[in-house]
């Protein structure tokens, strides 16, 4: 079992100074994590002559962790992208039925000319959003151990913004559904679902934890809780990487 609580020790431990390093503790995070009590023994000996030998250990484990960690952030983004690419219909072939539906069955408001040319361009935007999303979901579906040498890596800047993209094409149609003629198209307040709002809240702890994982920092651990607080119900599994990050809240 992966202790990824430790993961920012470790990396605070390696960053200090080779004069500076808590050399016991050094060789404590090593046996937390291999639990090899003989290579402890032998290193409690003589820590000052075993050092080296603490500091190899552990940035073997470090950059086998954030490998770790990598993969489970690519793993939930792509668990994401799948549903988007169900939702969108991103898999399907441009001369599929769906390609051939009309301007109104495809959203298009029967008022959609005398709206503001902002709100317009709100449906015209989103016809290239999701021409770029089909484009991206393409590219992440051919990666494979194959043609990759690493297919998390490349897959990740993909899916991120392949994510972004349809944050950005929701926001889009929920302002264009919404805008009531007649009123000020800067006083237009998006409506959202609650419970939506709670699942992208939960969906964005876990990346965030992820993160944190990796690189902690005060800043980091407030936008966590920040975020951590507007989720209605958190689920067994974020409220227990909440309590591994020392993250719980009151």
């Amino acid at each position: 079992m992966i202790y990824l609580e430790l993961t920012p020790q470790i990396k605070a431990w390696l960053e200090t100074e080779p004069a500076a390093r808590d050399l016991e503790l050094g060789a404590t995070l090593l046996l937390k994590v291999t639990r090899n009590r003989i290579l402890h023994a032998n290193i409690m000996r003589n820590l000052p002559a075993r050092a080296g030998i603490i500091e190899y250990h552990l940035k073997k484990i470090y950059s086998r962790r954030l490998q770790d960690i990598t993969h489970e952030q690519v793993k939930a983004m792509m668990t994401q992208v799948d549903a988007i690419a169900t939702a969108r219909g991103l898999a399907n072939d441009t001369a599929s039925p769906g390609a051939t539906r009309t301007a109104f069955q495809k959203g298009k408001r029967t008022d959609h000319d005398q709206l503001p040319s902002e709100i317009r361009q709100l449906y015209t935007d989103n016809a290239e959003i999701l021409r770029r999303m089909r484009d991206t979901h393409t590219k992440i579906r051919l990666i494979t151990p194959d043609n990759s040498t690493c297919p998390d890596s490349d897959r990740y800047p993909l899916a991120k913004y392949l994510i972004e993209q349809d944050t950005l094409y929701r926001e889009n149609w929920n302002k264009y559904d919404h805008y009531v003629k007649g009123t000020p198209v800067a006083a237009l307040t998006p409506a959202v679902d609650p419970r939506t709002q709670s699942r992208n809240a939960e969906k964005l702890c876990h990346l965030l934890l992820g993160k944190y994982a990796a690189n902690p920092s005060e800043s980091l651990a407030q936008r966590i809780l920040d975020t951590y607080a507007g989720i209605a119900s958190p689920s067994v599994n974020l409220r227990a990487k909440m309590r591994s990050a020392s993250l719980t809240t009151p």
